[in-house]
C-alpha cells in the first residue's frame, strides 16, 4: 500500500480539489474536474480502487444537478462499472454503464456518447450476455459512422478509424464468445469473428498500436488450432515487448504472454520436449506466486492446472513404459489404462493435440475389438476438436469397422456415419457435389427425430455458407431443426444420461488421483532444483575450481551415471588434466565406480595419462609417487574388474611411475598388505599374471621382486651419495661463512627429527621387521652416529607397537579419503605402496 502522504502528486491533487472546493462553490463543473482527475490517478497509478471509487462517487455527487458536469459524471459512471466488473458485481456493472450513457447523452457529446456505448457493449460481454453485447456493439458502429466527421473534428481520444478498430476487435471477441457457446455451430460465428480481428489487427500494424495489436493476437489464439497457436503466441510475446503500458491490464501483458507461450508448448509437447516445456510452465508459475495478480484469474488456473497434468503424465508414462509383468496381455492391458487416462485428463483441460497422441498410444496396446472401438472413436473426436477433418474422417470409419464386427445394429453405425458425414464436409479439398451428396444422403437415412435434429444445424450451416439452398428453403429447414428441438426437449433428459453412459471417461484410478495440489507442486520444485543444478553444470563447462578440476571430474567420481553422460554428451573433454594431472578417468578409478570407467572409456578417455603428483594418505604421508596411471591406481586398490577394463581399453601395463614402479609392482604391493579372502587372492594373481603377460608383449621383461628391491636399494644408494657430496659441499661453505658450528649441528638435529617423524609416519609391519633386524645385526664397534641411529629405532619401534596395539581389531586400515598435495580433490586408497623417505 502507497503512502498517500508521501505522494506529490497525489499531495498537489488534493491541494487543488480543496482550493477549487472554497473557491468555485458555484460551479462545480471545476470541482468535478480535478476529482474526477484525483480519481482516475489513485486507480490507474497508485492502484489503491477503493479510495479511487470514493472519489468517483464525489464526482457524481459535486455534479449530478448541473448539466456542464456532465461529461465528467458519464466518465465517473462509466469508470464505477469497470471497478464493479473487476469485483465481480455484474449488476451494478450494468445500472452504472447505463446512468453514464444518460449522462452521455444529456451532454450531447458524440464522442463521449460513442465510448459510453462501447463500453456497454463490453460491459455486457463481461457479464457473459454476448447476444445482447453484440447488438449494442453494432448500435455503437451504426452511430460511429453517422458521427464520424464530428468526432474526427473534435480530436479527442482518437479519431474514428482509432474507435472502429477498437470496436472491431470487441466485435471479435463477442464473436469468440458466441462461437464457444453456440453447441450446434449453426452460425458462422467464428468467420465473422476473425474478419472483424483482422480490420482491428491491420490497424494496429499500420499505426504501431501494439496494445491493440496484441488483443487481436489474443482473439487470433482462441479461434487457432494446432500449431499455428504457438506461433501467435510467439508474436504476442514480441509486440508485448513493444508496448508501453497505460492501464493495469496492459500491465499484465508481458506476464500473460509467457504464460500463453508456456502453455502452447506444453500443448505441443513430445517425449523429448516434455522436460523444457514444464521448465517454462514452472517459472511463469513461479513468477505468479511472487505477484499473484500479475496475471488473469483463468490463466493462473490454467498454469497450475497444466504444471499439475504434467507432473502425472510424467509419471504416468514412466510407470506404463516400467510395467514388469509376465503376461504380456496383462502388461498390455494396464499400459492402455494409463495411456487412456492421461488421454481423458488432458482432453478435459482442451490439451486436445496431447490428448490425440496418447489415444493413440492406447490403441497401438488395444487387444479386444472394444477397447479398439472405445480408441478410435476417442481419436475421432479429440481430432474434431482440434480441427483435423480428414483425420477425423479416417477415425470414424475405423469405429465403424470395429462397430460393425462387434455385431452393431443399424441405429448405432446410423450415428457413426452422421458423425462421418459431418466432419467430411468441413474438408475444402473435396468437391462440393461429392460433399454435399455425402450429407444428403446420410440426411434421407436418417429415420428417427433425434438423428435429423443431429444433423440439421451443420447441414444447414454448410448450405448457407455454399448458397447451395435458396433463402427459403434454409428457412424451411430451421422452421423443422426447431420442431424437432421442441419435440425432443421433454426426452432431454434420458438423452443427456445415455450420452453420458456412451462418453464416460475411464474409471480407472491410481496412486497420483491420490496426491493432492501441494505434494505435485512440491515434487515439482526439488524436481526444478534439480534440473537447475544439472544445467548449471552443464553450462559451466569451462569453468574450473581452484584445482582446476571441471564438473566432469566431480561427476566422474560419484554415482549420477545420467548426468555423467549428459556432460559427455555436452561436449565436455573427458581427457582435461587437473593441475596435479588428473582426469576424470582418473576420478572414476579412485572411486571405484565401474560403470563411470567403463562409459569414459567408450566415449574417448586416455588410459594411459600420467599424474603430476603423487598421492598421501590420511595424515599428508606421501604413499605413492607422481606420474601415477589409471592402471597403476587400480592395481594399488585391488581392483581387478576395473583393471581388466583398463587393459582392454588398450592401457599400458610397463608404464613407470617417477620411482620406477609399474602397475605390476602396485599390484604386488597390494597382494602382500591385503587381508583378503582366498578367492580374491587368486583374482589378484591371475591379474599379475595378465600384466606381467601384457609387459612382455610391449617389450618390457616383467622384474621379480628380488630385481625391483635390488634396483631400489641401488637407486637409494645413489641418491645417498649424491645428497652426501652435497652436504660436504655445504659444510666446506658453512665453514669458510660461520665459523662456529653451533649453527650446523643445530641443522643436523632438525634434519634427525624430520627423519624420526617421517619414519613413524610409517605404521606398516614391515617397518617393525626392519627396524627389528637392523638392530640385531649391529656390533659393539659402531659409531657414535650409528649408535645415535640405533637409539632412534628402538624409540620408534616402541612408537609403532603401541600404535599397532591401539588399533588391535583393526588391523586393516582403510583410508575413505585421498588427499591431494595442495589440497586437491578426495580419492580412494586401501593399500599403495609405502615409499622410502
Amino acid at each position: 500500500m502507497v503512502k498517500l502522504n508521501n505522494d506529490r502528486e497525489y499531495n498537489s491533487l488534493l491541494k487543488k480539489l480543496e482550493n477549487a472546493k472554497r473557491v468555485y462553490k458555484s460551479s462545480p463543473e471545476k470541482i468535478t474536474g480535478i476529482c474526477l482527475e484525483l480519481a482516475e490517478y489513485l486507480r490507474n497509478s497508485l492502484f489503491l480502487i477503493n479510495e479511487s471509487e470514493r472519489r468517483y462517487n464525489e464526482v457524481i455527487l459535486w455534479g449530478k444537478d448541473d448539466e456542464s458536469c456532465s461529461i465528467d459524471c458519464s466518465l465517473a459512471y462509466r469508470n464505477l462499472a469497470e471497478i464493479a466488473i473487476e469485483k465481480g458485481d455484474f449488476d451494478s456493472a450494468v445500472d452504472k454503464i447505463n446512468k453514464s450513457l444518460d449522462f452521455a447523452y444529456t451532454s450531447e457529446d458524440p464522442s463521449i456518447i460513442q465510448q459510453s456505448l462501447h463500453q456497454r457493449a463490453h460491459i455486457c460481454l463481461s457479464c457473459e450476455l454476448p447476444k445482447k453485447a453484440l447488438k449494442y456493439a453494432e448500435r455503437c458502429r451504426n452511430y460511429l459512422i453517422e458521427h464520424s466527421i464530428e468526432i474526427n473534428d473534435q480530436k479527442i481520444d482518437g479519431d474514428s478509424s482509432c474507435r472502429m478498430a477498437q470496436l472491431q476487435n470487441l466485435i471479435a471477441a463477442i464473436y469468440l464468445e458466441l462461437h464457444v457457446s453456440d453447441v450446434f455451430h449453426e452460425y458462422d460465428y467464428d468467420k465473422k469473428g476473425l474478419e472483424a480481428n483482422e480490420e482491428a489487427m491491420n490497424f494496429a500494424t499500420k499505426n504501431n498500436d501494439w496494445a491493440l495489436c496484441y488483443r487481436s493476437l489474443l482473439i487470433k489464439l482462441n479461434f487457432a488450432n494446432g500449431k499455428e497457436r504457438q506461433q501467435i503466441a510467439e508474436s504476442m510475446c514480441s509486440i508485448a515487448s513493444k508496448i508501453v503500458p497505460k492501464n493495469a491490464d496492459e500491465r499484465r501483458f508481458k506476464k500473460e504472454c509467457k504464460c500463453h507461450l508456456a502453455l502452447e508448448k506444453f500443448r505441443q509437447m513430445d517425449g523429448e520436449t516434455l522436460i523444457s516445456a514444464k521448465r517454462l510452465l514452472w517459472r511463469c508459475f513461479e513468477d505468479l506466486e511472487k505477484q499473484p495478480d500479475s496475471i488473469s484469474a483463468d490463466l493462473a488456473s490454467d498454469l497450475k492446472n497444466a504444471l499439475i497434468f504434467c507432473y502425472k503424465t510424467e509419471q504416468r508414462e514412466k510407470k506404463a513404459n516400467n510395467l514388469d509383468s509376465k503376461d504380456n496381455s496383462k502388461r498390455r492391458r494396464a499400459q492402455m489404462l494409463l495411456f487412456e487416462k492421461i488421454g481423458d485428463e488432458a482432453s478435459k483441460l482442451e490439451f486436445n493435440e496431447i490428448a490425440l497422441r496418447y489415444y493413440n498410444k492406447m490403441m497401438k496396446c488395444c487387444d479386444s475389438a472394444d477397447d479398439q472401438r472405445k480408441a478410435w472413436i476417442s481419436m475421432a473426436e479429440t481430432a474434431k476438436d482440434c480441427g483435423l477433418c480428414e483425420r477425423c474422417v479416417h477415425f470414424y470409419e475405423q469405429t465403424r469397422k470395429w462397430e460393425k464386427e462387434l455385431g452393431y445394429d443399424e441405429e448405432k453405425l446410423l450415428e457413426t456415419d452422421i458423425s462421418i458425414a459431418l466432419a467430411f464436409i468441413k474438408i475444402e479439398q473435396i468437391p462440393l457435389e461429392e460433399r454435399l451428396a455425402k450429407i444428403k444422403k446420410v440426411y434421407n437415412d436418417c429415420s428417427l427425430p433425434k438423428y435429423k435434429f443431429a444433423i440439421l444445424p451443420e447441414f444447414i450451416k454448410f448450405l448457407r455458407s455454399n448458397s447451395l439452398y435458396s433463402s427459403e428453403k434454409i428457412a424451411k429447414m430451421r422452421r423443422e431443426r426447431l420442431s424437432l428441438e421442441n419435440s425432443l426437449a421433454e426426452d432431454d433428459e434420458g438423452r443427456k444420461e445415455n450420452e453420458l453412459i456412451e462418453d464416460s471417461t475411464c474409471n480407472f484410478k491410481d496412486e497420483f488421483d491420490e496426491m493432492n495440489e501441494e505434494q505435485i507442486l512440491f515434487e515439482i520444485k526439488a524436481e526444478m532444483k534439480t534440473i537447475d543444478y544439472e544445467e548449471k553444470i552443464i553450462k559451466g563447462r569451462r569453468n574450473m575450481n581452484k584445482h582446476g578440476e571441471s564438473s566432469l571430474h566431480e561427476v566422474a567420481r560419484s554415482d549420477d551415471y545420467q548426468l555423467l553422460k549428459k556432460l559427455i554428451g555436452e561436449g565436455y573433454d573427458v581427457n582435461q588434466l587437473d593441475h596435479g594431472g588428473w582426469t576424470p578417468l582418473s576420478e572414476a578409478v579412485a572411486a571405484s565406480n565401474m560403470a563411470n570407467v567403463r562409459l569414459l572409456l567408450m566415449s574417448g578417455a586416455n588410459p594411459n595419462t600420467r599424474s603430476t603428483e603423487f598421492l598421501v594418505d590420511s595424515e599428508q604421508n606421501k604413499i605413492t609417487s607422481s606420474g601415477l596411471t589409471p592402471l597403476m591406481e587400480a592395481c594399488s586398490f585391488g581392483n581387478v574388474t576395473i583393471a581388466r577394463m583398463l587393459l582392454q581399453f588398450k592401457a599400458r601395463a610397463s608404464s613407470k611411475d617417477d620411482d620406477d614402479w609399474t602397475a605390476l609392482e602396485y599390484l604386488r604391493e597390494c597382494l602382500k598388505n591385503e587381508r583378503s579372502s582366498s578367492s580374491d587372492t587368486e583374482k589378484l594373481q591371475k591379474l599379475a599374471e595378465l600384466i606381467a603377460q601384457r609387459q612382455s608383449e610391449e617389450g618390457f621383461e616383467p622384474r621379480s621382486t628380488n630385481e625391483f628391491l635390488h634396483l631400489l636399494e641401488c637407486k637409494r644408494a645413489s641418491k645417498k651419495r649424491t645428497s652426501t657430496d652435497s652436504n660436504n659441499e655445504k659444510q666446506q661453505n658453512n665453514n669458510l661463512e660461520f665459523p662456529l658450528q653451533n649453527s650446523n649441528l643445530s641443522q643436523n638435529s632438525k634434519n634427525k627429527k624430520r627423519k624420526t617423524l617421517s619414519i613413524l609416519s610409517d605404521d606398516s609391519d614391515d617397518c617393525l621387521t626392519s627396524f627389528g633386524e637392523t638392530i640385531n645385526s649391529s656390533n659393539e664397534e659402531s659409531s657414535d652416529e650409528e649408535i645415535q641411529n640405533l637409539n632412534d629405532y628402538r624409540k620408534c619401534m616402541k612408537i609403532l607397537r603401541n600404535r599397532r596395539d591401539s588399533n588391535e581389531g583393526n588391523n586393516e586400515t582403510i583410508i575413505n579419503k585421498r588427499k591431494r598435495l595442495g589440497g586437491n580433490s578426495l580419492r580412494l586408497n586401501s593399500s599403495a605402496k609405502k615409499f622410502f623417505k
